[in-house]
């Protein structure tokens, strides 16, 4: 299930989380975890990843408003608005992303995805998210909400620019874990 709700929030508060996240001294090359270092990619951890720890004060209060903005995007459901984890990724057409799967000790948590990048095109620039196979293009002020134990991946980026992307591990809802949405109906922006 990919789930992508768009435009989320107004794109200032992405410019300010990138332009901030850009600045940051605190990026690393942990990801993916147990693979040559060639294949990893840079992130920067604004909370988490082990321990739910706030790692940026004023990074988490941005980012929390748009978690608390893609909630209310979709009718407060799916997930609950805590962070598990969030972090920003860079992504060039360097390097390949590889296929994986996240939280596979869990199956009580939901991920949330979207590009912070205001000029990303994904039909010239690439870069879209492949979730079991299937590419989705994300434009800038959209999030997708996804199952992080099914293969995922960056597509290809096939232009010269860098892609920021921002994620979020949350809590999925209780009544959602066993696949029950209780019939509830879709906002008009949210495409499933």
């Amino acid at each position: 299930m990919v789930k992508i709700i768009r435009n989320v929030c107004h794109q200032s508060v992405l410019d300010l989380i990138l332009d901030t996240a850009a600045k940051s001294e605190s990026w690393h090359w942990r990801y993916p975890i147990n693979v040559e270092f060639d294949k990893k990619h840079i992130k920067l951890d604004i909370v988490g990843p082990d321990d739910g720890r706030i790692k940026d004060p004023f990074l988490t209060g941005l980012i929390s408003s748009v978690l608390l903005q893609v909630w209310e995007a979709n009718n407060r459901e799916l997930f609950i608005p805590e962070m598990i984890y969030a972090g920003v990724a860079i992504k060039d057409r360097h390097r390949k992303d590889n296929v994986h799967t996240d939280d596979d000790h869990r199956d009580d948590t939901i991920k949330i995805l979207g590009i912070l990048n205001k000029d990303w095109d994904p039909e010239t620039m690439g870069g879209g998210f492949m979730h079991d196979g299937v590419v989705h293009k994300l434009r800038p002020t959209d999030f997708c909400i996804f199952d992080p134990r099914i293969p995922h991946a960056a597509d290809d980026i096939i232009c010269n620019k860098k892609r920021f992307a921002l994620d979020f591990s949350v809590p999925v809802q209780p009544n959602y874990a066993d696949g029950n949405s209780g019939g509830h109906r879709h906002p008009a922006n949210v495409i499933v």
